[in-house]
């Protein structure tokens, strides 16, 4: 899209895990659809069915806010490997969800068109400099960041970009003959393009959004999304 006609509106919201599911008190697990119900009955951790839960409410909620109607009325699918689908809705109209989380982070993302987010924590310590090389293809790099506290902002803001991105491929195409890599992505910081994405940066956190813009990124509570540093960034197509 160019900057006069911005695009879509993304909704985005970010929680804790412990916050989405104290929400939960009370309300059973009938709202989960058939395809949850069998996919949570598969998982055995507790912690990973707490995430799963949090993130399935937080995806009706956040449609119904976003598009309208009851949550309760909202369908989702639960595929193994894939993005997630709004199976039915009590408002006319086609929607896209994309989940992530990540330690007690939970994020949702909302927009009328394929859309990806990913969070990660990013407050430990870890060899950036070995993650970036084992990312990125080797020409990809050069020029690449040398501080480490450079290299850790550039590989969680370029991982959480590359999930996200590969979550929006995969909601626009449900069954792709042959899934992406993410090695391949390319993403630079933006100045001016079509095929944009955006990075927001806290304090233990990365979050990223793909498709989205400053004018098309949209949060009803703004909490630590208000207070993160953001970036636009441009996916600058796929290594041969």
């Amino acid at each position: 899209m160019s900057a006069s006609t911005p695009g879509p509106i993304v909704s985005l919201k970010l929680d804790s895990v412990a916050a989405v599911h104290a929400g939960l008190s009370g309300l059973g697990l009938d709202w989960l659809s058939e395809a949850e119900q069998e996919r949570l009955a598969a998982m055995t951790a507790p912690r990973r069915r707490t995430q799963f839960i949090a993130g399935r409410w937080l995806a009706r909620r956040c449609l119904a806010a976003r598009a309208g109607g009851r949550w309760q009325d909202y369908t989702l699918s639960a595929p193994d490997d894939g993005a997630p689908q709004v199976l039915a809705a009590p408002v006319p109209g086609h929607w896209y969800f994309s989940l992530s989380h990540s330690g007690d982070w939970l994020a949702c993302a909302v927009s009328p068109q394929a859309v990806g987010v990913d969070v990660e924590c990013s407050d430990r310590p870890r060899d950036f400099q070995a993650l970036n090389e084992w990312m990125h293809e080797p020409d990809a790099l050069q020029g690449g960041p040398v501080d480490p506290q450079e290299q850790q902002a550039w590989f969680y803001a370029q991982w959480t970009l590359k999930e996200a991105w590969l979550k929006q491929v995969s909601s626009a195409v449900p069954a792709p003959a042959l899934r992406p890599s993410m090695r391949s992505a390319r993403f630079i910081p933006r100045k001016d393009g079509d095929d944009a994405a955006m990075v927001g940066r806290g304090e233990a956190f990365t979050i990223a959004v793909y498709p989205a813009t400053p004018a098309t990124l949209r949060w009803e509570e703004a909490g630590a999304l208000g207070q993160a540093q953001w970036g636009s960034w441009e996916h600058a197509g796929i290594a041969a």
